[in-house]
């Protein structure tokens, strides 16, 4: 997870097609980014997170969900630091997950 954090921060910082794109579209493109690096890991992923929801391992997971949740917002301009912020990270958690988890189940290519 961090290593795919690491990997997604340096292409936000070199893509500069990125840059010209709105808001959304970044979002949508990080997203289905981060998405395709489990890819290879895709028929172990479920054993992944089966692991990172283990009691002991929540700390650690919630951590990396929300610093990757919060690298997309941050290459999307976002800067607010009112209650949108939580509001924010909340609904692109809950939409990054969902995707996971639809992915998992997807046998299509």
């Amino acid at each position: 997870m961090d290593e795919c954090l690491e990997r997604l921060i340096d292409i936000i910082e070199s893509d500069t097609e990125l840059k010209n794109l709105i808001p959304s579209q970044r979002i949508s493109k990080l997203v289905r980014i981060r998405l395709e690096m489990q890819a290879p890991y895709i028929s172990k992923w479920a054993q992944a997170l089966s692991i990172q929801a283990l009691p002991t391992n929540v700390p650690t997971s919630f951590k990396q969900r929300a610093a990757l949740i919060d690298e997309i917002w941050h290459a999307a301009g976002d800067d607010t630091s009112d209650f949108d912020w939580f509001v924010k990270r909340t609904v692109l958690g809950g939409i990054y997950s969902t995707t996971e988890v639809y992915m998992l189940t997807d046998k299509t290519p």
